[in-house]
């Protein structure tokens, strides 16, 4: 007759496994989304520090260079960086200075752009050259006009936009980053993630406007 599983013994080994899997990359990246839904159990949720903590969180787990975040401004309803990691001092307060109009995430805009998805899409340095006066703008100025030699490989000026949605697909922001410190562009699971947390800041800010009406 077989005997029983002692029941003090399934739980130990529920616990220890769940504390081995906390480790894994997988495991890790959930950590950043169950911290950010936290944000959803305040009675007002301060989407400043919101996207800053969304900023920092990605910028460390997936290893990039840089991470910026911009939002529409409700006073004028023009779009604007609001935070950063990874940036130089000289870089951010020229990007920060920037304003951009509705039109200029369009993919017929002045950007050129390639389309990964509905909210990702590719904005390549090879066919967005940066004139003299914004080549301040990125970290590494010289290393401006470097030659792709790999299908993954980064160029400084590249980067990717992950767009934030509202209701009605309304542009309420966008997530902005470049390459890995490795040198390399975002795996697409990567991209997937950040468009998972771009949904989560786009909830935050809808139900913040909610709660103002």
């Amino acid at each position: 007759m077989q005997e029983s599983v002692d029941i003090e013994a399934v739980k130990r080994r529920l616990k220890f496994d769940y504390l081995k899997i906390r480790n894994d990359p997988f495991s890790r990246t959930l950590e950043i989304f169950s911290t950010l839904l936290s944000n959803f159990q305040r009675p007002q949720i301060a989407i400043h520090d919101l996207i800053q903590e969304a900023a920092n969180l990605i910028q460390k787990q997936f290893r990039f260079r840089w991470t910026m975040i911009g939002l529409k401004s409700q006073s004028d309803e023009l779009y604007r960086y609001e935070v950063q990691v990874g940036m130089r001092a000289e870089s951010w307060a020229r990007q920060k200075a920037k304003v951009y109009k509705i039109n200029d995430f369009d993919m017929k805009g002045t950007y050129k752009a390639g389309e990964i998805s509905k909210l990702s899409r590719f904005y390549p340095e090879d066919e967005n050259p940066l004139f003299k006066e914004d080549q301040e703008v990125v970290n590494r100025p010289i290393l401006l006009r470097a030659k792709r030699k790999t299908e993954d490989e980064a160029l400084e000026a590249d980067f990717i936009d992950t767009l934030i949605l509202g209701p009605g697909d309304e542009l309420m922001g966008w997530i902005e980053y470049g390459g890995t410190v490795a040198g390399k562009l975002p795996d697409i699971m990567t991209i997937r993630y950040i468009e998972v947390i771009a949904g989560i800041l786009g909830a935050a800010m809808t139900a913040q406007a909610r709660r103002g009406m």
